[in-house]
């Protein structure tokens, strides 16, 4: 149930921030009124479909997603659920949007370039990461795979 909870309150905090912009620092600020309604869905965790994150991963062995709105190719706002397997690390690379995650199993590291990969974020933990700063991410390989959801306000797209 916690994780479930969990999972929730990434999904608020990310609509938040989609309707008014909102960063997390931004507390004054009041999200605007969706302009149009969506439609009602409901997906239980065994029928999430993930799929390769690279095309050419036809054996799915690196990072799977699963889109939950908008389009991954697209420059508009998009959020999907990341599945990297364990021992998984990115390496160095940037987005053009801002990102949020939040991590929801695993032991998940994101840290800058050339920093040390300090604490894992576990369950639970979040990152804000302004658009275009280097960073890495890994998914320690004790912790079995990680499960991360993540919002990408203007689109995403990953430079190396």
């Amino acid at each position: 149930m916690t994780l479930i909870k969990i999972a929730v309150a990434a999904l608020v905090a990310a609509s938040l921030a989609a309707c008014g912009g909102a960063k997390p620092t931004d507390t004054a600020a009041a999200p605007s009124a969706p302009t149009a309604a969506l439609p009602t869905a409901f997906t239980t965790a065994s029928d999430v479909q993930f799929v390769p994150l690279d095309p050419k991963d036809t054996e799915k062995k690196g990072v799977l997603v699963h889109v939950l709105f908008g389009d991954l190719s697209g420059k508009g706002a998009v959020g999907f659920l990341a599945q990297l397997p364990p021992g998984f690390q990115a390496g160095p690379h940037a987005h053009d949007s801002d990102q949020y995650l939040v991590s929801i199993k695993g032991l998940y590291h994101e840290f800058l370039d050339g920093q040390d990969v300090g604490k894992p974020l576990e369950t639970g933990g979040y990152v804000f990461l302004p658009a275009k700063v280097s960073h890495d991410n890994l998914c320690e390989a004790s912790g079995g795979p990680c499960l991360n959801y993540a919002y990408y306000p203007t689109g995403f797209s990953k430079n190396w």
